[in-house]
């Protein structure tokens, strides 16, 4: 009897997953509401709406990357966990498509003539019970929780422009010493003292300073006595 209701409760699982994939529609239960990546995105982010009555939990699809054209230049599938609610849009990040070689999505704004491509998004399947993988090329930040911003794609603008900055303050601060002693100089002050002096304080105060006390009178009067 026992096993009897355990084939009668196997039977129904079944059957119930069996009635829930057919109700599946592929091409409207989850839809691509934007793509967006520039040059500098090492990822794409994905925005997918889930128009079903279920939870999605997980998602497989393609992704065929297409010229200006719409030739196709190349495809991928992916997998991804991600939980977005009925009528819901989540968003999920990819590897970038042709990173190295700048290309950038055609509906992101670009002003440097880079190469631009579309693309077009095939749902597969969703929320199957396997424990869904990611595929080696695969980026770690695929996995989108909530909270978690995406790249906006100007990491390495950020990082020449704190490069330009310290340069900048680097050449600013050794032009101050370098002025400190030219005055010092023609003032017919010690060098040496004046540079320990700015160590010391700030190269500003010593220049203010030495533009305030003027030129060393005692000692154009001691080289003139000497001759």
């Amino acid at each position: 009897m026992t096993t009897r209701r355990l084939t009668i409760a196997l039977l129904s699982i079944f059957l119930s997953m069996v009635a829930f994939a057919a109700n599946k529609d592929l091409e409207k239960d989850i839809t691509m509401v934007s793509y967006e990546q520039s040059w500098l995105d090492s990822s794409g982010t994905l925005a997918l709406k889930n128009n079903s009555s279920e939870e999605v939990k997980n998602v497989v699809f393609l992704i065929t990357y297409l010229d200006m054209a719409g030739n196709e230049l190349d495809y991928e599938e992916f997998s991804r966990s991600v939980i977005i609610a009925p009528g819901m849009t989540r968003k999920l990040d990819i590897p970038a498509y042709e990173h190295s070689r700048n290309y950038h999505y055609y509906k992101t704004k670009d002003e440097f003539g880079n190469p631009a491509f579309k693309i077009k998004f095939q749902l597969k399947d969703y929320n199957v019970e396997e424990e869904v993988a990611e595929s080696i090329d695969d980026n770690p930040l695929g996995r989108y929780s909530y909270g978690y911003e995406p790249s906006n794609g100007n990491e390495g603008l950020y990082v020449i422009i704190a490069i330009v900055g310290l340069l900048l303050v680097i050449g600013i601060t050794v032009g101050l010493y370098v002025l400190v002693a030219v005055m010092a100089q023609k003032r017919n002050r010690s060098v040496v003292v004046w540079i320990l002096l700015s160590l010391l304080a700030t190269p500003l105060l010593m220049i203010i300073i030495l533009l305030v006390i003027g030129k060393n009178e005692n000692y154009i009067e001691n080289h003139y006595d000497r001759e």
